[in-house]
């Protein structure tokens, strides 16, 4: 009976129930706040990186497409350095370096110098290949797709263009 008169140390202790706390929706609202944030940051850095990996996987093709014009016997049409630059082999077969990049991308012009003016002029007879001063191949219209479309489906990349002297072949 002590117990229960007042002013008496035992004290009967009314326990609360998690689910009656005021603050229990609060916790549920800033964790969907941070996962928002965390995953657009997440897909962010996933799309920028491959944005990057794109980017470099152009330069080199275009690179690797240039040495292959200067290095080898030309073609009537440059078929064979387009297949080179898309595929890397001159027969075109395999997969493409990327998805949905193809040989109607890829350009490939001979330029020789004016020996009168000292002026580029492109070479008129394809491939004039022993006429010319450099080669340029460039791949343009590129498209470049998301995984996640927050921006839209993709963006159309700026041209790419790598230029080498042709050297030695008996040039004016």
């Amino acid at each position: 009976m002590s117990d229960l008169m007042h002013g008496s140390i035992n004290k009967e202790v009314r326990r609360v129930r998690p689910s009656e706390t005021p603050q229990g929706g609060q916790t549920l609202v800033e964790f969907a706040l941070v996962v928002l944030i965390f995953l657009v940051v997440l897909f962010g850095i996933v799309e920028f990186s491959r944005a990057l990996w794109t980017y470099n996987t152009i330069v080199q093709a275009t690179r690797a497409g240039a040495r292959f014009a200067v290095v080898e016997i030309p073609s009537v049409t440059n078929n064979t350095v387009k297949n080179y630059v898309v595929y890397h082999n001159s027969a075109g077969t395999g997969n493409p370096v990327l998805p949905g990049l193809s040989t109607s991308n890829v350009t490939v012009t001979y330029t020789r110098i004016d020996p009168d003016t000292g002026n580029p002029v492109e070479a008129t007879l394809l491939p004039d290949k022993y006429r010319s001063a450099y080669v340029q191949v460039g791949i343009t219209g590129y498209t470049f797709n998301f995984i996640v479309p927050i921006l839209g489906s993709g963006i159309t990349l700026p041209a790419f263009t790598t230029t080498l002297q042709l050297e030695g072949l008996g040039a004016f």
